[in-house]
C-alpha cells in the first residue's frame, strides 16, 4: 500500500479527502467558539466534498487504496466534530442519548482496533452500509447545526451506525487479508460460492 500521507504523490482525487481531514480542526476551531453558523457552513462545504472526491476519482480514473482509506479517515474525524458539535451546542439532548452515542462510538472503536490488529490498518472495506450510515450521519450532524436535532434522523442515524459496526467486524473476522472495496457480507458470500463453483468444476 502506498504511504498515506506522502501528500507530494497525490493525485487531485487523494487531495481532496486530504483537505477535507485538515478542514477539521477549523470546524472545531468555530465549534469551541460557538460560532454555530459558520460552523454549519464549514462542516456543510466540507461533507460536500465527500461526493466530490468520488465522482473525480471515478470520472478520471483516479481510483486508488489510498484514496479510500484518506476518505474513511476524513470522514471519521469529521463525524467525530459532528459529536463534538452536539455536545457543545445540544448539551441537553446529548446527555438524553448518551447510551446511544457511546453504544455506536464503543463498537466502531472497537472494530478499529480489531482492523489495527488482525490489518495493521483501517479497514476501509467501502462497504453499502458504511457509505449510507456516514451519508445519514453527516446529513444529521449538518441538520443539527443549522435548525437543532431531529430525533427521528438521530434515531436513523444510530440504527445504520451499528449495522455498518457490526458487519464491518464480521467482514474482519471473515477476510484473513485486507482488501479495497468489499460490499458487503452478502457480496463477500456470493463471490466465495461463485468462487468455490468454479473449482468444483474445474
Amino acid at each position: 500500500m502506498k504511504p498515506l500521507f506522502r501528500v507530494q504523490d497525490y493525485s487531485l482525487a487523494e487531495w481532496i479527502p486530504f483537505l477535507r481531514l485538515i478542514s477539521v480542526p477549523f470546524i472545531l476551531l468555530l465549534i469551541g467558539l460557538e460560532i454555530r453558523l459558520l460552523a454549519a457552513f464549514a462542516y456543510f462545504i466540507s461533507f460536500c466534498s465527500d461526493a466530490l472526491d468520488g465522482f473525480v476519482a471515478r470520472t478520471f480514473n483516479m481510483e486508488s487504496d489510498r484514496r479510500g482509506r484518506l476518505d474513511s479517515i476524513a470522514d471519521e474525524f469529521l463525524l467525530s466534530a459532528g459529536v463534538i458539535g452536539l455536545y457543545v451546542f445540544e448539551p441537553v439532548f446529548f446527555s438524553e442519548n448518551f447510551f446511544w452515542i457511546f453504544t455506536v462510538i464503543g463498537l466502531y472503536i472497537f472494530q478499529l482496533l480489531f482492523a489495527l490488529i488482525r490489518y495493521g490498518t483501517y479497514s476501509s472495506f467501502h462497504t453499502i452500509s458504511a457509505r449510507a450510515a456516514t451519508v445519514v450521519q453527516a446529513i444529521f450532524f449538518m441538520s443539527m447545526l443549522f435548525f437543532g436535532p431531529q430525533p427521528w434522523l438521530f434515531a436513523v442515524m444510530i440504527g445504520l451506525s451499528l449495522v455498518d459496526s457490526l458487519e464491518e467486524v464480521i467482514l474482519i473476522a471473515s477476510l484473513p487479508q485486507w482488501r479495497a472495496h468489499v460490499n458487503g457480507i452478502f457480496w463477500l458470500r456470493k463471490a466465495q460460492r461463485a468462487g468455490n463453483q468454479e473449482k468444483i468444476h474445474h
